[in-house]
């Protein structure tokens, strides 16, 4: 049976939609005005009118939009395909020049769109045209989300405004266009078109803040800072003939003109009284206000979780480890890209729409500058190994110069650009948007770097390693830190703290290899690797092409047994590491590490590990070392075993060609460590190296001290650059990779 039951026929389909929309199925459809039928919002929609003074006078969403904008509008550039680019410029310079004056031109337009997104949960705004319509685009109007309702118009979801403007039937309700104006919801619930604000979560907590406020205001004002002053004054006498009534307004008088007296005589730091008046002060016990502050605090983070912004973004030192900083940093700028995307689509609306009317032939396609990361560094340092990649693959012969250069972005290695795919005329230009003129200019050329395909297979194999583990090192964080609660509890830490990391660890350990077991993480392994010693083995001849002679003599290697031999020896690699869970849970190496923190954090520094903040602290920063060690670990073994597999395959690859010589070829500038710098260009016998992999991959892995030993473990770079090549090859270290996450691989020479 086909897996596809229409391939042979036409299918039985009726036109038109025939599942009931949602807002017919529930009944929300109300008569308004007695004409219109519109949608009701699954909320109340008089709360966007609460959100935006909310979003001027309280700090924490005044601050969370300031966030919002500071860091979403990181300037964007445009990319033209036209087959005049300078008309097209012109024109959107003059509609730069336009549009959006009130709010400050294209730049403060995008700002608005980044407060107007996170706080009504939608972009709403139209392009206006010329009164001459071959004029043009004339102006952007921002319209008020919350004066947005929805009407299915034949069949169709179609936004309304509503205005105070009734003329005739329309009851105030003004149908938009959908070929000018834009409404792009951030998210919606099922079978409503309207957007959920995502500041509306925090409406309850900010009424308490508000609350909040209002008493610490009244405290102040009635206790001071420091406390406040207590008179007593003797009571005078009742006069002759002063009846009671009488009698009493005198004594409530004289008490408000005392105290009147002697406020404005304290704000001078003067009191002067009569003998009959007692003075005194009662100051206020600064440690009672310490609940009151946890309390304000713990009401903050929720509102900080209902407005979706890191406390430590807002200056909040709420407890933020450096690790902890650059995940919330990188999940923020990831939210920033949604909001982008839709502001995108927006402005390419509008300046496609203007072209067009304006009679110019081109596609527009906006993108935004990238977000300053928090570790330039890093990224500086992945740009320049993406470069020597490529040229790694051109110095080894894989590829030629001018493959290369296409895949640096030329057409040739003589450095010509290499054009889009256009049609017959258009030519591809780029404009940077310079936020001081306000004006687009053309941008200059920039080498658009296509990442090498053996690096995209070590991130495809790194990400699903990461998605199996996550859930078993979850698990095991759990366990360890429950182990380390009851090991307090038990009052064991009196006895020894190194007991408590040590029980701590071993939680975690068992744990680890226990849920390690019941996913399919070597299911996982055994794909990649197979898949990428079988493009190293059978695919990839590239560097083979033109040299294939004799086979060598004394041949006495039977390749397709080493082939065998090889896949169960790298899959055992796996098992090892991965399988067993040996990337963290290794008393070795990785395990030692983590019971000295324990001891360096919570032993060696006396720190009473107790205290529920010492433990609070604790719990977050075991859980960030482990997911930080983890990445570090999979990215370092996933790396060193994509080098092991393509070293050996193109080893047994040369062997079968026949090839005598190699050398060892990869990256000449940083990143490069002084040992593979010294190992650039050294030859080696392919026999001899054949016949040592045969060997050792016949007696197969159990265990570290199976894997070839690590050319960095046994000599300095200084003993490495004075040994000559066979006295490296006799030591057996005339394959890489030469320390983990190798980058150098070998080439024929003859």
């Amino acid at each position: 049976m086909s897996w596809w039951p229409f391939a042979r026929k036409t299918p039985a389909v009726d036109v038109g939609q025939i599942s009931v929309p949602e807002d017919q199925i529930t009944g929300v459809l109300g008569k308004l005005a007695g004409f219109y039928s519109f949608v009701g919002a699954p909320f109340p929609l008089e709360f966007l009118d609460v959100l935006e003074p909310l979003s001027i006078f309280n700090p924490d969403i005044s601050q969370a939009l300031q966030i919002w904008v500071n860091l979403g509008n990181t300037g964007h550039e445009l990319t033209v395909e036209a087959r005049n680019p300078q008309a097209a410029l012109d024109r959107l310079n003059a509609l730069a020049a336009s549009v959006y004056l009130i709010g400050g031109g294209v730049d403060g337009l995008v700002n608005h769109f980044l407060r107007q997104i996170p706080l009504m949960g939608a972009l709403s705004a139209e392009w206006v045209i010329s009164d001459n319509v071959r004029d043009g685009v004339a102006d952007c109007a921002i319209v008020a989300v919350k004066r947005i309702r929805f009407r299915r118009v034949d069949g169709i979801m179609t936004p309304h405004q509503l205005t105070n403007q009734i003329s005739g039937s329309n009851n105030g309700y003004v149908q938009l266009n959908p070929f000018t104006y834009s409404y792009m919801p951030l998210q919606t619930v099922d079978g409503s078109p309207y957007a959920i604000p995502p500041f509306y979560a925090s409406l309850k907590n900010i009424e308490v803040q508000l609350d909040a406020t209002d008493n610490i205001g009244a405290i102040i004002r009635k206790m001071g800072l420091l406390g406040f002053m207590d008179v007593s004054m003797e009571v005078p006498q009742q006069r002759a003939g002063e009846n009671d009534e009488a009698y009493k307004n005198r004594l409530t008088q004289r008490l408000k003109d005392y105290a009147k007296a002697y406020k404005q005589n304290i704000s001078k730091g003067v009191a002067v009284h009569y003998k009959d008046q007692e003075i005194k002060h009662n100051a206020t016990n600064a440690g009672a206000a310490a609940g009151a502050k946890s309390v304000w605090e713990m009401n903050e983070e929720q509102i900080f979780s209902a407005l979706d912004i890191p406390p430590s973004m807002a200056g909040r030192s709420y407890s933020t480890t450096e690790t902890y900083a650059q995940v919330d940093y990188d999940r923020f700028t990831a939210k920033l890209g949604v909001a982008r995307r839709m502001i995108k689509r927006f402005l390419e609306k509008g300046y496609a729409l203007d072209l067009l009317l304006h009679g110019i032939d081109a596609q527009v396609s906006v993108t935004w500058n990238n977000n300053d990361t928090l570790k330039a560094k890093d990224k500086a340092e992945t740009e320049g190994q993406r470069i020597e990649n490529v040229l790694k693959k051109r110095d080894g012969g894989i590829i030629t110069s001018d493959e290369a250069a296409q895949e640096l972005g030329y057409e040739k290695a003589t450095g010509f650009r290499a054009g889009n795919q256009t049609p017959a005329g258009f030519s591809a230009v780029q404009f940077r948007f310079n936020r001081q003129t306000g004006r687009y200019t053309f941008r200059p050329e920039v080498i658009r770097l296509e990442q090498p395909a053996d690096d995209r297979q070590d991130q495809n194999y790194i990400a699903a390693l990461q998605a199996v583990l996550e859930g078993p090192e979850e698990k095991a964080i759990k366990a360890g830190i429950a182990a380390g609660a009851d090991y307090i509890d038990n009052g064991n830490h009196r006895r020894s703290l190194k007991g408590f990391a040590l029980a701590v660890y071993t939680a975690f350990e068992i744990t680890l290899r226990s849920e390690i077991s019941k996913t399919i993480v070597m299911e996982v392994c055994n794909q990649f690797v197979s898949s990428q010693w079988r493009r190293w083995r059978y695919e990839d001849k590239n560097h083979l092409r033109g040299r294939r002679g004799q086979r060598l003599a004394g041949d006495t290697i039977d390749i397709a047994v080493v082939d065998q031999n090889a896949l169960r020896y790298l899959t055992n690699v796996e098992q090892f590491y991965f399988g067993r869970g040996n990337y963290l849970a290794n008393n070795e190496t990785v395990g030692k590490q983590f019971i000295s923190w324990l001891q360096d954090e919570y032993i060696s520094k006396g720190l009473n590990i107790r205290d529920p903040e010492t433990w609070a602290e604790f719990t977050r920063t075991f859980t960030g070392l482990v997911n930080e060690t983890s990445f570090y670990k999979i990215e370092q073994l996933v790396s060193t075993t994509m080098g092991r597999v393509q070293n050996m395959g193109q080893t047994l690859s040369l062997y079968e060609a026949g090839i005598k010589r190699y050398q060892i070829v990869g990256p000449s500038t940083f990143p490069i460590c002084a040992h593979c710098k010294s190992m650039l260009g050294r030859k080696f016998d392919v026999q001899v190296a054949a016949t040592r992999l045969a060997r050792t991959l016949e007696k197969g892995f159990e265990k570290p001290d199976d894997l070839p030993p690590f050319l960095s473990n046994k000599y300095t770079a200084d003993q490495v650059t004075e040994m000559s090549d066979a006295e490296l090859q006799a030591a057996g270290f005339e394959t890489p990779p030469y320390h983990p996450k190798c980058r150098h691989r070998k080439a024929a020479v003859d």
